[in-house]
């Protein structure tokens, strides 16, 4: 789960929250590519890409490619259906499968998530990832919703970010071999950090935290 930096909420929000609307009614596009655009794509629980590759189920049914998630639900905080700090945008938690499969907002329905990933605490220095792929904290509250709100290790999931642990793992230990001395060592490792945690064209890379993770691992090791 990455940091999400909030920049100024789209103006027809602004104006539809001002006349006394609510989110049903909110023309939705032009918050939805801002919400993109602050994301780098990538989802908000996750970092799984938006668009997503969907199957021709998913697309004769309709369903969507992306949701627009409230961190505190529309349900429980009626308030906070218009507050920007409280949208973010998600992929579709493969909407329409079985319960068990679901993720992101599409599992979390009407529950609060109560760790907001463009909150003013850092989500990043929560989140730990496992060499099998979980997704964990030290933090019992926010494991327990991991789970229980955005059910964050699925098969699918878990076996996805084992890839990607796999494979900075297998970076750091190769590239660190073939660099010598501390000094040099810590300057690869944050050049790749950087990478991960930068936009490129406008995007983040998929799942970056994985391998931020184990780079801030390596580096407090070298400090």
């Amino acid at each position: 789960m990455k940091q999400i930096e909030k920049g100024r909420e789209p103006k027809r929000l602004e104006e539809h929250r001002a006349k006394g609307g609510d989110f049903d009614g909110l023309p939705k596009d032009e918050l939805r590519r801002q919400l993109l655009n602050e994301q780098g794509y990538i989802c908000c629980y996750c970092m799984k890409r938006i668009p997503q590759t969907m199957s021709r189920e998913q697309i004769e049914k309709n369903y969507p490619s992306s949701k627009i998630a409230h961190v505190l639900s529309q349900d429980n905080h009626s308030n906070q259906q218009l507050n920007y700090q409280n949208l973010l945008i998600a992929c579709n938690g493969n909407h329409g499968q079985p319960i068990k499969v679901q993720t992101c907002d599409t599992f979390q329905k009407n529950k609060d998530f109560h760790f907001n990933p463009a909150g003013r605490r850092n989500i990043e220095e929560f989140i730990k990832y496992k060499a099998n792929g979980e997704i964990y904290s030290d933090d019992e509250f926010l494991n327990r919703e991991l789970v229980e709100v955005l059910n964050l290790n699925t098969f699918d999931l878990k076996r996805i970010r084992e890839g990607h642990y796999k494979f900075y793992r297998e970076l750091i230990e190769r590239e660190g071999k073939s660099r010598q001395g501390k000094d040099i060592q810590k300057r690869f490792y944050e050049s790749e950090k950087q990478k991960l945690l930068s936009q490129q064209e406008g995007k983040f890379f998929e799942y970056c935290m994985v391998g931020v993770y184990l780079l801030n691992k390596r580096l407090s090791k070298l400090n």
